[in-house]
């Protein structure tokens, strides 16, 4: 189901950078555009709820300390938002000299409850399957399927976080997704 920030347009986020550049306390609402995605992003890759809400409030920080010097180009701003953590991300790996698969907070992965315990367990190890999996494909791979499931973009911001064309995004999200069904079909009791 499309969120609020994904029906935006190329103009209202040129609309919301002009306003930011003019006013930074529209930073609140450019947070509550985005915050919850980053976080969702930068939690799957680094596994820990406070290193992911610190890189969130970097990112914000870095927003508005760039201000003065930062110029529109043509792109979703929540491209800038993505480069800018992730590039916190791998300062954050370099400096603690960990890696990024890591097992993950497994409470931030149990499935909300239901009536049926049964169900709640199935789905709590196929999800558990598919993370072992997603362990096995490329690093490219899996930033693709990050970028496109966890942090919930578009294929036009995907392409311009990675700064490639729309189409080879595209493309790029699906043989990744083609990768992951190989190995979920060849390894069904992982």
């Amino acid at each position: 189901m499309p969120t609020e920030t994904h029906l935006r347009t190329l103009e209202q986020d040129h609309e919301l950078f002009l306003r930011l550049k003019d006013d930074p306390s529209v930073v609140g609402e450019v947070y509550d555009l985005y915050a919850d995605r980053l976080y969702g992003f930068l939690l799957k890759r680094c596994s820990h709820k406070e290193t992911a809400e610190d890189l969130v409030s970097h990112t914000f920080m870095k927003l508005l300390e760039s201000l003065p010097s930062l110029e529109w180009k043509n792109a979703p701003l929540s491209a800038w938002l993505y480069q800018v953590a992730s590039n916190a991300l791998t300062d954050h790996f370099r400096k603690a000299s960990t890696r990024k698969d890591t097992q993950l907070d497994t409470d931030v992965w149990d499935p909300p409850s239901a009536d049926d315990p049964a169900w709640t367990a199935e789905l709590k190890i196929e999800g558990e399957k598919l993370r072992e999996i997603l362990k096995e494909l490329s690093d490219r791979d899996q930033e693709i399927l990050d970028l496109k499931f966890f942090a919930q973009l578009e294929t036009a911001e995907i392409a311009a976080q990675l700064d490639i064309s729309p189409n080879h995004a595209s493309v790029l999200v699906y043989r990744a997704l083609g990768r992951l069904r190989q190995k979920l079909v060849a390894n069904p009791q992982v």
